[in-house]
This record gives structure tokens, C-alpha cells and sequence, in this order.
């Protein structure tokens, strides 16, 4: 599993992960938050469903990190989150259907996982949890760069 995220940083290290051009959709997040989104999406306005931009701007990665989130991830997921250096406000997941999971990679310190007021370590460690019914957060002491991998079922209907 090590190399295998070694990779997926490097890789995620030789783009610009986009900003957010606006927070919208979770108005409590700050604008201009780093993020994409791999996987099935349902588009903003057209409401299309289908593979997301990035899967398809990017493939390799989208390749990448879906196998290892297959052979990893203890969970049925059809879309994959990508944040950099993104310290999540509290909130819950409204449009996620059954558990999430989440794993962390890069060269820092802090910026650990709050659920319902319990710490946890995301890095290089997969946690499993229900986002949609429990708040959760980043604590904001982010030191360095990190990537977060948030594996999950989101709900197109």
C-alpha cells in the first residue's frame, strides 16, 4: 500500500490541483479550496450524469488511484475526492449513500480527521465512516502539503 500511494502522490505532486470557483455547493468550505473529483459525477447544471472531466483529462491518475482504491478500500464507491491542503470545515455529506473512507498522503503534520469529536489519523491509514450521518472536520494545524483520497457512494438520482 506504501508504493502504491507514493506513486499516487507523486503523481498528484505534478499537477495543480484546481481551485473550487466558488463554494456553493458547501458554502461553509473557504473559497478557492483545492479539489476534483475522479469517478461518476452529476454535473452542476446540466445534471448529466457520466465519468468526471478529470477522470478523463487525467486517465493515468484516475487509473491509479481507482485500483487502488479496489484493492484497498473496504467499501463500494463510484466517486473519488481529491483534496489539497483543504482544512474541511464541520459538515456532514448530504449526497453520500452508505460509508465513506478516506486516506491521506504527503509531507505534513496535523490536519487530523474529527467524527462526532474523536481525533483520527488519516495518514497512510484507510478510515471508514458514515459522512452523510456524522460531522466531521479537519483540526487547523495543517503544516506541509497534503493530498486526501475520499472514496464513496454518492447518490445520482
Amino acid at each position: 500500500m506504501e508504493e502504491h500511494l507514493k506513486q499516487i502522490e507523486m503523481m498528484l505532486s505534478q499537477r495543480k490541483v484546481p481551485k473550487a470557483s466558488s463554494n456553493a455547493n458547501r458554502p461553509n468550505f473557504p473559497i478557492g479550496y483545492r479539489r476534483f473529483i475522479f469517478g461518476i459525477t452529476r454535473a452542476r447544471f446540466s445534471g448529466k450524469v457520466g465519468l468526471s472531466n478529470h477522470s478523463k483529462k487525467y486517465p493515468a491518475l484516475y487509473e491509479l488511484v481507482n485500483e487502488f482504491g479496489k484493492k484497498y478500500i473496504p467499501i463500494e464507491f463510484n466517486s473519488i475526492h481529491i483534496n489539497h491542503n483543504v482544512i474541511c470545515p464541520k459538515h456532514k455529506d448530504s449526497k453520500n449513500v452508505t460509508e465513506s473512507a478516506i486516506i491521506s498522503c504527503g509531507q505534513y503534520t496535523g490536519c487530523k480527521l474529527m467524527i462526532e469529536n474523536v481525533e483520527h489519523d488519516t495518514y497512510h491509514k484507510i478510515v471508514v465512516f458514515d459522512g452523510s450521518k456524522n460531522e466531521h472536520w479537519n483540526t487547523d494545524d495543517l503544516v506541509g502539503d497534503r493530498y486526501s483520497l475520499i472514496f464513496y457512494k454518492t447518490d445520482l438520482t
